[in-house]
């Protein structure tokens, strides 16, 4: 098991947003996270990576719990936070933002996965490393991203809305690379999204949320016999 919540509820300050959201996420698996805007999708990965507090409930992580336990620590145990606005150094080239992170996240001995790794999985940015990251595409620069969640020893990676901006051809080349390297490697993860098709097509599980309550969970075969719009 890599990632499990057990009826956490939380959110900002006194007011609770969620209401005993409950999920299972074993390693290679990604699941699909719908909701409209303001039903509590982006609260519940602040809750899992430690940006928001826990106010009851249990986030464990390859059995540990880890809902008390700092940002870094958590980091440090291989979860990965991709915002909806890409996570990069805008004004440094593709090297300088994989060396830098790499530095980081690759320093221990256990480190999986190294920065020539993420070129070899990552193969189109072989050819843009001297470009500046702010000035390449939206599709690029959002694989810079990935590439720099996958450095280190990642488990789970908490994805936020990755298509936004991207052209429909790169949104499928994106979502196909992020299943790859989830089944090939063993990582997790959870991919919030509102292109539901295109993430349904590399789903192991969905998962709907309204007003902060879960109100569909299953596998994507379960997903498919349903209307999902009936849960929004």
């Amino acid at each position: 098991m890599t990632l499990e919540a057990r009826n956490v509820v939380a959110g900002y300050g006194d007011k609770s947003i969620l209401e005993q959201v409950s999920f299972t996420l074993q390693d290679g698996e990604t699941l699909a996270f719908f909701g409209h805007n303001g039903a509590g999708k982006s609260t519940t990965l602040k809750a899992v990576v430690g940006l928001i507090p826990v106010q009851a409930g249990e986030i464990l992580l390859d059995g540990e719990r880890i809902d008390g336990m700092p940002i870094a620590d958590r980091l440090e145990r291989g979860l990965r936070l991709l915002p909806e606005r890409r996570g990069v150094f805008p004004d440094l080239s593709v090297k300088d933002n994989i060396d830098i992170v790499a530095r980081r996240n690759c320093a221990g001995s256990g480190s999986k996965i190294a920065r020539d790794d993420v070129y070899e999985l990552l193969p189109m940015l072989k050819s843009l490393r001297g470009a500046t990251a702010g000035a390449m595409s939206g599709g690029q620069q959002q694989m810079l991203a990935f590439a720099l969640c996958l450095l280190g020893s990642p488990r789970c990676i908490l994805l936020e809305e990755p298509s936004v901006g991207l052209q429909p051809d790169l949104v499928e080349q994106l979502f196909g690379t992020i299943r790859e390297v989830c089944v090939t490697l063993a990582v997790s993860a959870i991919l919030i999204e509102h292109r539901i098709a295109s993430a349904m097509r590399i789903a192991d599980h969905v998962m709907i949320i309204n007003s902060g309550r879960l109100v569909f969970r299953g596998t994507r075969a379960e997903a498919e016999t349903i209307n999902l719009w009936d849960y929004f």
